[in-house]
This record gives structure tokens, C-alpha cells and sequence, in this order.
């Protein structure tokens, strides 16, 4: 097995970035990755750390409603109750991931 990296989610989020409560965490995350999961240690990590796949932010009810429609938070419309700022939750959700699989796709193909 071969770990590609990792991801933050489900930080609540201000002004682009993890709110101050989840920052501490956030912060801890790679040199924990390091340790744990590569078994190396470094005295610093780069910014933006390049084994960071993606920050996922908490997309709050879109996943209740998602359940609901039994669909990716992504794939919600108008008709599944995805209006105003859910829409563009949904929009957001959808670019986000979209980025996050082609970055696992190429360190896939990188591994080959």
C-alpha cells in the first residue's frame, strides 16, 4: 500500500481558511502524517504542504440533504431544496472535488 497524502475536512471555515478552533488541529496535521504514516521526521513542512490533498471545508446541511436525496452533496438542484447559498454550496462542493480526484488520479499515474 502507498499513501498519496492526506485531507483536512469538515473545518469549519472564515475568509478561505480554517477557523482558529480547527487551525490548531489543522496545523498538527502534517508532521502527524510524517511520523505516523511515512515514519520520517522533519524539523518543518512547506506551506502549502505538498502531501496535502485538499482541504474539504464542512458543508453543513447539504449532507443532510444529500441523505435525503440519496445523492453527493455535489449533484444537488434546485429540487432537492439546494437554493440560494446551498446552491452555491453545491457548486463549490463540486469543484472541490473535482480537484481533489484529479490529484489522486495523477499521483496514481506518478506511482505507475
Amino acid at each position: 500500500m502507498q499513501p498519496l497524502g492526506y485531507i483536512v475536512q469538515q473545518h469549519a471555515e472564515g475568509r478561505s481558511r480554517p477557523a482558529r478552533a480547527y487551525d490548531k488541529w489543522v496545523q498538527r496535521i502534517p508532521l502527524v502524517y510524517r511520523s505516523s504514516v511515512e515514519q520520517r521526521n522533519f524539523a518543518s513542512i512547506p506551506d502549502p504542504d505538498p502531501e496535502c490533498l485538499a482541504r474539504l471545508k464542512h458543508y453543513r446541511s447539504l449532507v443532510p440533504m444529500a441523505q435525503e436525496a440519496r445523492k453527493p452533496i455535489f449533484q444537488l438542484t434546485s429540487a432537492d431544496g439546494a437554493i440560494g447559498n446551498h446552491s452555491r454550496a453545491a457548486q463549490d462542493a463540486y469543484r472541490d472535488f473535482m480537484k481533489l480526484a484529479k490529484i489522486i488520479l495523477s499521483r496514481v499515474e506518478d506511482l505507475r
